[in-house]
């Protein structure tokens, strides 16, 4: 049997109720639980309201509102697949991250101690200080961009939750506030202040990413509803 646009729809609105409000995650568990009622009903001769409860029945456990504190914050409330999946992207983020900012803020100062030529070095922080306003400045474009946008995704979910932190920083980053390869004789300070302006960048990296993969799950959704 294979399901009416009527019938899709019917899923989708019953996965709206259960907190799936996320359009990429949505269209991927339309396609998933239309496979499964469609199986039903080829092995037995039930109406497809019959099969609906039975099938949302079997994804429960998936749509039961969780929270992940720690990863996604107080306050956090989302169905369970949903927000396994936000607390597993946030994993891999938080080590590549971290991986990323150690072997970048290693080889910086690296370069810092051989070559002490005061020009590298303000060239060094020229570009740092220069990267993080023009991120700033993307963010806050893509953000002016995608302020109206009716489609709603995981992805624009986390672009808009770290938005303000990330042009904030980038800001203070950017005028110097938060001084980047600091001449204070103390490596903890130095190196701190290093580590603040790559993770920065780090983010801004992240974030557009999130932006442009948001773009393209809006152009492939208008042209499957072309």
């Amino acid at each position: 049997m294979k399901l009416t646009n009527h019938q899709l729809t019917i899923i989708e609105e019953t996965l709206v109720l259960n907190g799936v409000v996320y359009d990429d995650i949505k269209l991927e568990l339309i396609d998933h639980i239309a496979s499964e009622i469609e199986a039903e009903a080829f092995s037995e001769a039930k109406p497809f309201e019959i099969i609906l409860t039975k099938v949302f029945d079997k994804w429960k456990p998936q749509l039961k509102p969780t929270s992940h504190n720690l990863l996604l914050g107080y306050g956090f409330l989302a169905p369970k697949i949903i927000s396994d999946k936000f607390a597993d992207d946030k994993k891999k983020e938080l080590l590549v991250a971290g991986v990323t900012v150690c072997m970048l803020t290693v080889l910086i100062l690296l370069i810092k101690s051989k070559f002490q030529s005061p020009s590298i070095l303000s060239g060094i922080v020229f570009v740092l200080q220069t990267t993080c306003v023009l991120g700033a400045l993307l963010i806050v474009s893509a953000r002016l961009f995608v302020l109206k946008s009716k489609t709603k995704t995981t992805y624009l979910f986390w672009f808009n939750k770290s938005f303000s932190l990330i042009l904030l920083y980038g800001l203070l980053i950017g005028s110097g506030f938060f001084p980047i390869l600091v001449t204070n004789e103390n490596l903890e300070i130095r190196v701190g202040s290093l580590i603040v302006a790559l993770t920065y960048l780090f983010l801004v990296y992240g974030n557009l990413k999130f932006f442009y993969k948001h773009l393209q799950f809006k152009k492939k959704l208008s042209i499957s509803n072309a």
